[in-house]
């Protein structure tokens, strides 16, 4: 045994094993954030250990009697030289931890915290709670709804996470055991028991352990970080954040941008974006150091002291460190201490080197261990809950098992939910096919992630053969489909390419609806059969028809019925032959006149009267003149009505919208005795003949009710998107609201128009009973021109009236919007019959041509739209009903706001919207159109664009630009606008911007203006902004930069004026016998401002008729101008475009002169 009088520091104690191990020396290093390892030599004089009872055994290494030391697993051992007494052994200590970089998997992790899937990992592998620790600050980690470790070790993966997350791990160790501890702040980082003084190195022994070398030094280091990702499902929600460190002062703007982050909302981007800017800025300032204190670890914090530079005697984070060992004495035992005095020529005792950052910078673990990518695709199959064919959520997309995962069961939650690649996807449009559960699809991967796949189409195999069998059928292409649940049925749509026996097969297991907004044509080479084993149904609304070339063979096989509205004409060639049965009846209300050119004759039995060229004859067995008896009587006409048929689906495949059923709209398959005219005065007596009073509501160019509503939360006052909820920050932020509420340019950033507040107020019944009234009300409200509810803008409609969303198509949209508002109010009162529609008519910019438009249409009687989209022969009009007749359709009211068409047709040269040709549209207003037709008139409209369409004697001339008379202005908004159009000058880097030729032009514009707009009185300022030039001429060294300025003006400005002549218009149509409601005074977005009341009741009693003039005071004009009237006419150019020189994106600026360019009614 070895001689106890010879003291040694270093010692090994192994759990569960007796020995007589003496440490000779050891290294080791350690780090935050990475398995230590430590390698020891010992000597013991015991020549045979079971080497393999001594790996894997628990061991502790102690630096000293105190007890400071690490804990670990000997991961190696092996045995070495032997002497006459003494045996070298060696062992490798690690942490439990440090064996999971030999087990990988393939796993998926679902709806998991990283904690929670670290613990899985951790406890799958022995490493129970007591074993490890979370110390997590208030960061709340999200779920990861789908996380797969793939193609990587456990510890990698561990590690990965943690990287990604900036989550840190340090071990604290005690003779019992090692705690993994991880955290994510420096608050859980514990101090050492005690302060180590610094003593500079000088070869002597200290007394105590120190720190003999402290050396700081400082790096440049990334100065910004910058996250960026897309949300599917909020695709317009910039999901963008950027960091810097505060007080950086002129340090350089050092970026790093990374795209994609791997997050869904905005606070994870935020808060990745600044755990990535604290992992750059980990070790910005890192001090390396030696020493020879023993109770030194990583994951602590270093207590200086006694360093000359007394900031230095503070705290710091010890990140790594080398530890050393060495014990000779227990191979020589007159070798006790350090004889060599270099301290570079270490023999004896213990040292140790580190790094260490100050205190207060977080510690980040560096990204390292990278998440592997997968390269290529792979392939899955399809799966879903049991006794389900087709599992999908609302973006169709579906579940897979991939073909590695051993832990998925073939069911709902195998797989995150994969979005499928589609050959066409837009809004509301674009091909969707489901991939069925079973199915073998191909997946890939975005940036080759394992964690986001994605369907890019499907595969055959085995036991999902073809359709048809191969290769025997290589020329047919087919796209088949199977009914579900259980089959049994199928559609195909199937293509024959094979020569000579070409062919298109359309099969459906059910129903086949087509729906043709336009013409059908329709060619067959040969024959074509049809064969129809129920019933037939055609209805036809203009003419039909049909030439025969040869002859034309109809069988009836049970009775044929003719019915004829009007008159019937038959023409045969050669000869007319009819036959039946038992009877022909001929019957005529009025007359019945058989002619013929030869020989006319009647007979039967042995009878007959025969007229000819020669006379007549008759004869039979007694002729009798005037002699008494009766005429024969017929049976009667029984004439079926025809059916009206089901409409074709659009919007469910298969399924029929409009049943068969009798109903108020459609016509009941019914016998009608046509000689029995009581019978039909009895069914009128049944039903009660009403008027049915109608308001259209046509909105303006970018005004949308629906949107302006939805979006009014985000443009409240003092709005903070960030504060919102996250359902509503992401709407507003969808439809191009900041951070701040700022509002886009679009309908979701305009107020609701006067159109949308007169709609509300006129009367209703679509949802009531009309019992004992002979009137009824439906109000339609039509979008404005380029909107549509819930959806983006079209930027073509409103640039040009046109297209989908333009003046004509919303014409065409109002008899559908009409029809359906009649067939509620039918549905609700089967009793009432439509004898008579009044239509009052209201619009506003381009609404307000469409409402001209309109008002035209309705005056076309049978040939109009209205006629054509709701036929007189609709159940639910009266039998007397009739669109060409005025007794049945009038216009009571046309009630206008500054009507502006400008209509622009390229495809017909037409590429300016300021002149009147306004194609298609019908702008003129015939005197007697309507029993009063009103158009408010906006005086202080002077844009080039805003050219007005004059209703003639109708228009009322009223202060207030073509928004303040119509509405749609925000509420108190600020108005920041360019007075003239920008001018750009180039100038040197060194050129004052105020001395720059554009700048000093804008000024003396400035001074220019100042009389046009002194109503206004407004601040006026020179806006400028500079570009630097990028391009110049080889070898011109000339450096400099473009100055663009312009006079503008900033102020804010309130939208009330609006709700003056919401009152006007409301007035003047109540006047003329329009059945509007009161104006609600409780509503506080309907309340005049005070100092507007005088004004209102002027403007009122002029626009009525009451006052020649509006009497209004220069106080009150002057008011108006410079709190409520906008400056519309101005030079900002769309979408920011302010530095073109293109006079064509500047869409508000002036006219020549600012003088508004007005049309004649014609």
């Amino acid at each position: 045994m070895f001689n106890p009088s010879n003291e040694t520091h270093f010692s090994v104690q192994i759990q569960g094993l007796q020995h007589d191990f003496q440490v000779l020396g050891f290294t080791g290093t350690e780090a935050i954030s990475t398995p230590y390892q430590f390698s020891i030599e010992l000597v013991s004089e015991t020549p045979d250990f079971d080497l393999g009872q001594l790996l894997h055994r628990q061991v502790f290494l102690a630096f000293d009697p105190a007890g400071n030391g690490i804990h670990g697993q000997v991961y190696q051992v092996s045995q070495g030289d032997s002497g006459k007494r003494l045996h070298r052994y060696a062992m490798v200590l690690v942490p439990h931890v440090a064996y999971l970089q030999h087990s990988s998997d393939q796993r998926i992790f679902q709806n998991l915290t990283v904690e929670q899937i670290i613990s899985q990992v951790l406890e799958a592998h022995g490493i129970l709670g007591t074993a490890y620790r979370f110390d997590l600050g208030p960061t709340v980690y999200p779920k990861r709804v789908y996380c797969v470790q793939y193609d990587e070790t456990d510890l990698h993966f561990i590690q990965r996470l943690c990287e990604e997350e900036g989550i840190h791990y340090h071990f604290e160790h005690s003779p019992d055991g090692h705690l993994m501890v991880f955290a994510d702040d420096q608050t859980f980082f514990r101090k050492l028991e005690k302060p180590t003084p610094y003593q500079q190195d000088s070869g002597m022994v200290a007394d105590e352990p120190v720190i003999k070398s402290f050396a700081l030094r400082m790096e440049a280091r990334t100065q910004r970080t910058t996250r960026r990702d897309y949300n599917f499902e909020k695709p317009r929600l910039l999901l963008e954040a950027d960091e810097s460190p505060l007080n950086n002062g002129a340090e350089p703007d050092l970026e790093d941008y990374a795209y994609p982050a791997g997050v869904y909302d905005r606070d994870r981007c935020r808060h990745l974006s600044q755990r990535a800017l604290e992992r750059h800025r980990a070790d910005y300032a890192l001090v390396e150091g030696r020493g020879d204190d023993p109770q030194l670890c990583s994951g602590y914090f270093l207590r200086l002291s006694d360093h000359p530079r007394s900031e230095w005697n503070d705290l710091w984070l010890l990140t790594s460190l080398v530890h050393e060992g060495k014990q000779p004495q227990v191979l020589e035992e007159h070798i006790t201490s350090d004889t060599t005095a270099n301290a570079e020529d270490f023999h004896q005792g213990y040292r140790n080197r580190f790094t260490a950052t100050p205190w207060d910078v977080f510690f980040r673990p560096s990204r390292i261990h990278m998440k592997p990518k997968v390269l290529g695709n792979q392939t899955a199959v399809v799966t879903g809950p049991a006794g389900e064919e087709i599992h999908c959520d609302e973006y169709g997309r579906v579940k897979v098992q991939f073909h590695w995962d051993r832990l998925g069961q073939g069911n709902d939650k195998s797989s995150c939910w994969l979005r499928l690649s589609s050959t066409w996807a837009g809004k509301r449009y674009g091909s969707v096919v489901i991939p069925r559960i079973g199915m073998e699809v191909l997946v890939s991967f975005f940036e080759g992630d394992p964690d986001q796949p994605i369907i890019s189409g499907c595969l055959y195999h085995k036991r999902h053969n073809t359709a048809y069998v191969l290769p025997a059928n290589k020329t047919r292409s087919s796209f088949k489909t199977l009914s579900s649940p259980g089959g049994g049925g199928f559609n195909e749509l199937r293509i024959e390419d094979k020569k000579g026996e070409e062919q298109i097969f359309i099969h459906a297991a059910r129903d086949w609806d087509q729906h043709i907004k336009h013409d059908q044509n329709i060619t067959v080479g040969n024959e074509r059969h049809d064969a129809v084993t129920a019933n037939s149904y055609s209805e036809f609304k203009a003419q039909e028809q049909i030439t025969i070339d040869l002859a034309r063979k109809v069988e009836a096989k049970a009775s044929d019925h003719l019915s004829v509205s009007q008159t019937q004409h038959i023409k045969a060639g050669t000869a007319l032959l009819t036959r039946a049965g038992r009877e022909v009846h001929l019957y005529a209300g009025d007359k019945v006149v058989a002619e013929a050119a030869i020989e006319l004759t009647a007979k039967a039995g042995g009878s007959f009267l025969k007229l000819d060229p020669s006379g007549i004859s008759m004869v039979g067995p007694t002729i009798r003149i005037n002699a008494g008896g009766k005429p024969g009587k017929g049976s009667g006409i029984y004439v079926l009505g025809a059916e009206i048929p089901g409409l074709a689906d659009v919007v469910a495949a298969g399924a029929i919208l409009n049943s068969r059923k009798a109903n108020a709209l459609q016509a009941v398959p019914a016998p009608v005795k046509a000689l029995i005219e009581e019978e039909e005065e009895e069914e009128e007596l049944e039903q009660r003949n009403i008027t049915l009073r109608v308001g259209v509501f046509f909105d303006g160019t970018g005004n949308n009710r629906s949107n302006s509503e939805q979006a009014a939360n985000c443009r409240a006052q003092d709005v903070n998107l960030t504060d919102m909820g996250e359902d509503i920050q992401a709407f507003c932020e969808e439809h191009g609201f900041d951070s701040k509420g700022n509002p886009p340019d679009d309908s979701y950033g305009n107020d609701v128009s006067n159109i949308a507040r007169l709609y509300k107020l006129y009367p209703d019944d679509v949802s009531n009973f009309i019992s004992g009234k002979d009137i009824a009300y439906l109000s339609v409200y039509i979008e404005g021109i380029g909107t549509s509810s819930g959806e983006d803008d079209s930027i073509y409609a409103q640039g040009t009236g046109q297209g989908e969303q333009g003046v004509l198509a919303r014409v065409e949209q109002a008899p559908e919007e009409i029809l359906r508002g009649v067939r509620q109010i039918s549905e609700l009162n089967s009793d009432i019959k439509i004898n008579k529609i009044i239509f009052d008519l209201f619009g506003f910019s381009r609404g307000a041509a469409a409402a001209r438009h309109f008002a035209n249409e309705i005056a076309k009687g049978h040939h109009s739209v209205l006629s054509k989209g709701i036929p007189s022969e609709m159940a639910v009009f009266s039998r007397t009903f009739d669109w060409g007749e005025k007794a049945n359709v009038s216009i009571n009211y046309i009630g206008l706001f500054d009507t502006v068409a400008a209509i622009v047709d390229p495809l017909a040269g037409d590429f300016s919207g300021h002149n009147k040709i306004n194609t298609g549209v019908n702008l003129y207003l015939a005197p007697r159109i309507a029993s009063r037709i009103v158009q408010l008139v906006a005086k202080d409209e002077y844009r080039y664009n805003f050219s007005l369409n004059s209703a003639g004697a109708a228009d009322i001339v009223l202060p207030g630009a073509h928004s303040d008379l119509g509405g749609g202005y925000l509420p108190n908004a600020t108005e920041r606008v360019l007075l003239s159009k920008p001018q750009r000058s180039l100038v040197s880097q060194h050129t004052p911007i105020t001395a720059a030729p554009s700048y000093l032009y804008a000024q003396e514009t400035m001074v220019e203006l100042e009389d046009r707009f002194r109503p206004y009185k407004l601040p006026l300022q020179v806006h400028a902004w500079e570009v630097q030039a990028e391009r110049f001429a080889k070898g011109d060294r000339f450096k400099g930069r473009y100055v663009y300025a312009a006079p503008s003006s900033e102020r804010h400005v309130s939208s009330d004026l609006a709700l003056v002549y919401f009152r006007i218009m409301r007035e003047l149509a109540v006047q003329n016998r329009v059945p509007f409601n009161e104006v609600d005074q409780g509503d506080p977005t309907l309340v005049l401002p005070t100092e507007l009341e005088a004004i209102s009741g002027k403007l009122t009693a002029y626009a009525l008729g009451q006052a020649t003039v509006s009497n209004l005071t220069s106080e009150e004009i002057a008011l108006l101008y410079q709190r409520y009237i906008h400056m519309s006419a101005n030079w900002n150019a769309a979408k920011g475009w302010n530095n073109s020189s293109l006079d064509v994106v500047f869409i508000n600026r002036p006219a020549d002169n600012y003088k508004r360019v007005v049309y004649k009614n014609e």
